[in-house]
């Protein structure tokens, strides 16, 4: 936390951007928390689009789980699915139920929510470890566009936060599977630019 030397009244570093001058357009931010409990179309479709996402991506961590001969990959799965999918489409059930809204889905972040042992092994030549660490740090790539737009469609401040938190999950994973991938050699550094002499 702190101003850049030359440019004393510039202020970066600080959580979520905030400067000296953000106490303004936050008045405004805040006097669109709990406006109202239904959904406009944009966000709606947001909500439940995102829904659906997690509510496929459950069924599809615990496939990897079962399909990776890497007992590491596997608690590493288990481990986002809980830090990640879990919570993710719990937020979306959350807004949908306070509005009232029938899920599009059943809700399966607690039924999925098996563990290693419990899942057991499916062995298959379908799928390499190597794509599925790979998978996931574009997974989490396409996650972090999705809860993306789902911020800038939702124009109830407490519906924005959760997409927000769900970016902020996605966006911890990314970076984690790419480190990951490289460590475990199944990604190349990407070269490093010199600056011009």
């Amino acid at each position: 936390m702190y101003s850049v030397n030359h440019y004393p009244s510039i202020a970066i570093g600080f959580e979520k951007g905030v400067t000296p001058y953000s106490s303004f357009p936050m008045t405004w931010y805040e006097s669109q928390r709990n406006i109202r409990q239904k959904l406009n179309a944009s966000e709606y479709y947001a909500v439940t689009e995102g829904y659906l996402r997690e509510w496929v991506c459950m069924g599809q961590c615990n496939l990897y789980i079962q399909a990776t001969t890497d007992p590491y990959i596997k608690k590493v799965i288990e481990i986002y699915r809980r830090d990640v999918c879990e919570p993710n489409l719990t937020e979306l059930k959350l807004i949908l139920e306070k509005g009232k809204y029938k899920l599009p889905a059943p809700y399966n972040a607690i039924s999925e929510s098996m563990t290693v042992e419990q899942l057991g092994n499916i062995p298959t030549n379908a799928i390499s470890d190597k794509q599925i660490l790979i998978g996931f740090k574009y997974a989490t790539l396409g996650f972090m566009n999705l809860w993306n737009m789902g911020a800038s469609h939702s124009f109830r401040t407490e519906v924005r936060e959760a997409f927000l938190r769900n970016y902020h999950r996605a966006n911890r994973w990314h970076l984690a599977f790419h480190a990951m991938s490289e460590k475990m050699g199944f990604l190349k550094p990407q070269p490093i630019i010199q600056p011009e002499v």
